[in-house]
């Protein structure tokens, strides 16, 4: 019988054609630092509605990664067609024309296999290239800087990130439109997440690599079409006033690094 790999790196594809080859190269450094201090990964890519030149790159590709297909049009529900067909106790989500550390994934699964309570991890910085070229770092749920207030406005964390499978199971992407509507399906995922007290925390000395393309990002894409992030049970009055008072009394960390 064959061991459950420890994770699942689940890639979404659609139209990056040869980008995805950069993407894969990180993905597989990662996976080789990882699997050379003792953890087993697969590899699942999700064509969602490939061009000719996406599905023909990753023809090339045999048994080192799994293929699965699909019709969705949609990032997150293409995602979560990939965390069904994982088999690995994490999942790690990231899309196809970024790029990941080759530490992030054995520090992801360092960091959170310390902690007894639920957590989802991010990388500390995104680094930001092509198009435009800057830094950003992002902060833990448990920093003092951070208020749940403050997610009404902007999204704390990208996409990228890695927790146990049975979380993503639970709280499924929801299905965002191809026009005017419903968008930011990451931005409400974690609204979700942090309404069901799950926390988010950022693994020290991570870093993600974020393309910024000349033909505009996803989140652009979204503002353009006057797209709205959904409702969100984070928002309910109840559930808003409960994580406002929480935040007056938790513990709150320096750097998302203890276990508080």
């Amino acid at each position: 019988m064959t061991e459950s790999p420890d994770i699942s790196v689940v890639i979404t594809a659609h139209h990056e054609g040869r980008l995805a080859h950069h993407t894969l190269r990180s993905i597989f450094r990662a996976k080789r630092y990882a699997s050379e201090r003792g953890l087993s990964l697969e590899t699942i890519v999700v064509l969602d509605r490939p061009n000719p030149e996406t599905k023909d790159y990753f023809s090339f590709y045999g048994d080192e990664i799994l293929k699965v297909s699909g019709d969705f049009g949609d990032p997150g529900l293409s995602r979560n067609f990939g965390i069904r067909h994982a088999s690995g106790r994490y999942v790690s989500i990231i899309d196809a024309d970024n790029l990941i550390a080759g530490n992030w994934l054995y520090d992801a699964y360092q960091y959170l296999e310390a902690r007894e309570e639920p957590v989802i991890a991010h990388p500390e910085y995104q680094l930001f290239f092509e198009n435009e070229s800057l830094v950003f770092r992002q902060i833990s749920s448990t920093d003092p800087e951070f208020s749940v207030s403050n997610i009404i406005e902007y999204n704390y964390w990208d996409t990228v990130c890695v927790a146990k499978r049975e979380i993503f199971l639970r709280h499924p992407y929801e299905v965002t439109t191809g026009g005017p509507g419903f968008g930011f399906e990451d931005w409400h995922w974690n609204c979700q997440t942090l309404a069901d007290g799950i926390k988010h925390h950022v693994v020290p000395g991570t870093v993600h690599f974020m393309r910024m393309k000349k033909s505009g990002s996803n989140f652009a894409h979204h503002v353009g079409t006057s797209r709205i992030i959904r409702p969100s049970r984070l928002f309910e009055p109840d559930t808003f006033s409960r994580m406002l008072d929480a935040e007056k009394v938790w513990p709150r960390e320096d750097s998302g690094v203890s276990d508080a």
